[in-house]
This record gives C-alpha cells, sequence and structure tokens, in this order.
C-alpha cells in the first residue's frame, strides 16, 4: 500500500516539474515577444536560451523562438541572419505540431522572398499559408488572413502598384489581433514610405515603428528642405538599438540635396557615408540571396524525399497485401508454420532498413542546412564568358527566350545563371534580357539609318517584346526618353 502511494507521490512531483519547465519556457516566449521592439538585442539573447536548453521546453517552443529570432533579425534589415534562423527552424519543421507556428515561418520566408526579389515564390508562400490554415480556428486563423494581406500589400509596392497598395491598406487597417498587435503599424508604416510622408499616427508606445516614422519625417523634411543635420544625430544618439543600415535612404536623399547644392565638402562626406551604408545592405542581401537559395533546394529536397515515402510506403502495402495472399494459400497447403518464420525474418530486415534510411535521411538533412550554396570560381567564369558572346548576339532578341532556355543554351542550370546575373550585373534576369533588347535596337538607331524609319511596334517586335507598349516603357526607362523622342534627337542630329 504505501508502496503504491510514494510511487504515486514521485510521479505527480515529476509531472509538476515537467510542467514548470514547459512554463517557464512559454514565459520566456512572452519577454522575447515583449521586447523584441523596444530591446532587440536582449530579445535575441532571451530567445537563444530557449533554443540553446532544448530540453526547457517542448520542440514548438523552440522552433517558436527560431521564428522570433528570424522576426526579429528581419526587423533590424540583417536579412542573411535571419534566413540562417529560418534555416534552423526548417530542421525543427518535421518534428512540430503547431500549424499556426508553421504559417509564422511561411510567412517569414514570403517577407525575406520580397525583400531580395524572389517575387515569384512569394504566391507560393501564400498558397502555403491558405493551407495552413485549414486546421486553424478563431484568432491564429484570423492572424494568417493578416499575414496574407500584408503580403499581398508588399507585393503591389513591389510591383510599383501604389494606389492598389493604397486602396487595400485602407481596407484592412482597422483590422486587428491580439496575436499580432503591430498589423496597423506596419500596414501604417508602408503607406508612409509610399507617400514619402511622416506617419499620421502615435507610435509612442513602440519604440521601434516610432524610430521608422522618425526616419521617414527626416526624409519628408530633406524633400522640403527643412533637415538639419543635428536631427538625425539626436536621433541616432536616441536609437542606438538599431544599426545604420537604416539611415541608408536618408543619406541617400541628403547626397543628392547636398550635392546639387553645390557644397563640394558636404556632398564628398554625406555621399561617401551613403556608400558605406549602401555597400553593407548589398553585401547583405548578396549573401541572403545564395543562403535563400540554399534554403529553397533544402525545402525541395524534403518534398521530393516524402513524395518517395509516401510512393514506398504504397509500395510496401501492395507487397504485404501480395504476401499475405501467398502466406493464406501455402496455410492451405499445411505449411503456415516456415511460412511465419520467413515472415518475421523479412520484417526484422525491414525495419533495421528503415532504421539505417532514417538515421541516414536525418544526417543528410544536418549536412544541407550546415553547409551553403556556393557556385564554383572555375564554373563561374565560363558562365560569365557565355553570357559576354550571348550579349553581342541577336540571340536577345528571342521572343522566346526564358531564364531556363537561356540556361540550357549556355550548359548550366537555372539557379547559377540567376545567382551570376544577379551578383555581377545587378539586375534580375528579366531586366537584364529587356536592356540587352533596348540596347539593340538603339545601335540600330544609330548605326542603320533604315531603323529611323520604322514604326515602334515594328522596333519593339525587331527587339523581341510581346507589346509595344512595354517595350516603350523600358526603351524610356534605361534611356531616359521614348523611342520616338530618341529618333527625333537622332535626326535632328
Amino acid at each position: 500500500m504505501w508502496k503504491k502511494v510514494f510511487s504515486l507521490l514521485v510521479f505527480l512531483m515529476l509531472a509538476v516539474s515537467a510542467n514548470s519547465q514547459i512554463t517557464d519556457a512559454q514565459n520566456l516566449t512572452k519577454d522575447v515577444e515583449a521586447l523584441m521592439y523596444s530591446d532587440p538585442e536582449k530579445a535575441l539573447k532571451t530567445a537563444q536560451y530557449i533554443v540553446a536548453n532544448q530540453s526547457f521546453g517542448s520542440v514548438d517552443d523552440v522552433y517558436n523562438a527560431c521564428l522570433l529570432q528570424a522576426e526579429i533579425y528581419i526587423n533590424l534589415e540583417k536579412y542573411n541572419d535571419a534566413i540562417v534562423k529560418l534555416i534552423s527552424a526548417d530542421r525543427l519543421s518535421l518534428n512540430v505540431n503547431s500549424d499556426f507556428f508553421k504559417a509564422k515561418n511561411e510567412y517569414l520566408i514570403a517577407k525575406i522572398y520580397q525583400i531580395i526579389g524572389f517575387q515569384k515564390s512569394v504566391s507560393h508562400s501564400i498558397l502555403e499559408l491558405d493551407d495552413l490554415s485549414k486546421s486553424l480556428k478563431d484568432e491564429e486563423k484570423k492572424v494568417v488572413e493578416l499575414w496574407k494581406a500584408e503580403l499581398e500589400i508588399r507585393t503591389l509596392v513591389a510591383e510599383k502598384k501604389y494606389k492598389e497598395a493604397l486602396a487595400l491598406i485602407q481596407k484592412n487597417q482597422n483590422l486587428q489581433s491580439d496575436l499580432y498587435p503591430t498589423f496597423a503599424m506596419q500596414l501604417n508604416q508602408i503607406q508612409s514610405e509610399i507617400e514619402n510622408q511622416p506617419s499620421k499616427i502615435d507610435f509612442k508606445d513602440n519604440s521601434y515603428f516610432k524610430f521608422l516614422s522618425n526616419i521617414n519625417l527626416l526624409k519628408s523634411k530633406i524633400k522640403t528642405k527643412d533637415f538639419q543635420e543635428s536631427d538625425l544625430l539626436v536621433l541616432k544618439k536616441q536609437n542606438p538599438q538599431y544599426g545604420d543600415v537604416f539611415y541608408r535612404d536618408l543619406y541617400k536623399y541628403w547626397s543628392q540635396e547636398v550635392c546639387n547644392g553645390g557644397n563640394a565638402e558636404d556632398c564628398f562626406r554625406v555621399r561617401k557615408e551613403y556608400i558605406r551604408l549602401l555597400k553593407l545592405s548589398i553585401s547583405d542581401l548578396q549573401n541572403a540571396r545564395v543562403n535563400i537559395i540554399n534554403l529553397i533546394d533544402q525545402k525541395e529536397k524534403q518534398i521530393n524525399l516524402s513524395e518517395k515515402d509516401f510512393q514506398n510506403k504504397i509500395l510496401f502495402a501492395l507487397f504485404v497485401i501480395g504476401f499475405l495472399s501467398v502466406i493464406g494459400y501455402l496455410i492451405y497447403f499445411l505449411v503456415l508454420k516456415n511460412r511465419i518464420k520467413m515472415v518475421n525474418s523479412e520484417i526484422e530486415k525491414r525495419n533495421i532498413s528503415d532504421e539505417y534510411e532514417q538515421k541516414l535521411s536525418d544526417q543528410l538533412k544536418d549536412f544541407q542546412a550546415s553547409n551553403v550554396f556556393v557556385i564554383p570560381e572555375k564554373t563561374e567564369n565560363l558562365i560569365l564568358s557565355k553570357l559576354d558572346v550571348f550579349e553581342k548576339s541577336k540571340e536577345v532578341t528571342n521572343p522566346h527566350l526564358s531564364l531556363a532556355v537561356l540556361a540550357k543554351r549556355l550548359d548550366t542550370n537555372s539557379k547559377y545563371l540567376s545567382e551570376i546575373i544577379n551578383k555581377h550585373k545587378q539586375k534580375n534576369f528579366s531586366n537584364y534580357l529587356n536592356e540587352l533588347r533596348v540596347r539593340y535596337i538603339v545601335d540600330k538607331l544609330e548605326n542603320n539609318p533604315e531603323y529611323l524609319q520604322y514604326k515602334t511596334s515594328y522596333l519593339a517586335e525587331e527587339a523581341g517584346f510581346a507589346s509595344r507598349t512595354t517595350f516603350t516603357t523600358i526603351f524610356k526607362n534605361v534611356t531616359g526618353t521614348s523611342p520616338s523622342q530618341f529618333i527625333d534627337q537622332l535626326k535632328n542630329k
């Protein structure tokens, strides 16, 4: 009797201890959420404590801590660090039960996609959010809808569809959720950046958004010529927790203002600081781009492994059904014992094989998550030399040319080619190809007088553009003038 009572007491003590640990991990998570805007460095350290002491809470707690770290790094515009944390989270995702956390992971990945220029991948993430939200209810489901709305607005901004973006902001600005308390602030910040105006609401309860609002206020002062350098120095002194990269665009506008004003000394000083901040930003984005490709590859391989595992299960099920049929047939012929021994032996072998394959799979995932996607230098130089030949050929006007088609013709793959164009040409494939086509027509106009008589629609078709409107828009972006104005200038020379 006493032994039973003692055992029950020990069990209850262990249960209370386990619950207290989970509660402590969740309480620390709340601390991270409370500090992530006011004291991001302390929030990062607290989240890292949860990650480093994984036995302190559940797998979901550790997963959420990684996501919070990624979110903080995105807020601090340290995008490569954010992706590294998302890779760490992805390694845990197979053991995570919360579809809400998985949805948050997809939302953060989509934000990174938008920032580094992978716009086509954002739509895939939105579809993933739709799929994950099916199992959610109440506030969690509502938050996913807010995330989707925010991603759609940011996509419109990236496409420079500012009127549609402002209309969508107006439609959603009154929505709110306790699980996403900064949604309205996010939308207000986007609107402020579109309109290049200081925020219309008071962020006194959130130092991060108040800081961003003050940045926009100084930008507007530059525009109205009311800017004072002392205002910038005060802002930096009051907000030491936010890095220099936040001031990049501010220095850009300021350098344009002082350089146009003719003050050579101030122009050189401000321009030098802008270039320094720009290099920091470009370096971070380049590293982020490489790591996000690595993350995409890792996810694709996980999907392929899941599909292969599903196929194996089907084949195994069919095998079992067939095997059982054989067993039944052999039972009829009174050899049940021998056949049962064979079945047991086969099952034991399969269990050992499955366990070994699982270990190999886990090791492969760890290896993939810890290695960065790198293009060999020899391969990179070879692709660059082939691009030089391509740029001088008439192939640039092929209307059916795509990244995949060009990659095949250059005997490489789309990911390598896209990364090299982004890295060395400082633009994505679409802009790169469009600029080459415009340069091709400019060369014809300047060196072949016959082309000066052609209509814009013919020039568009000759260059490989799908429509005259698209050609006119891109021609003006590249040369600064419309095709007709450019032709008139050449005729008047």
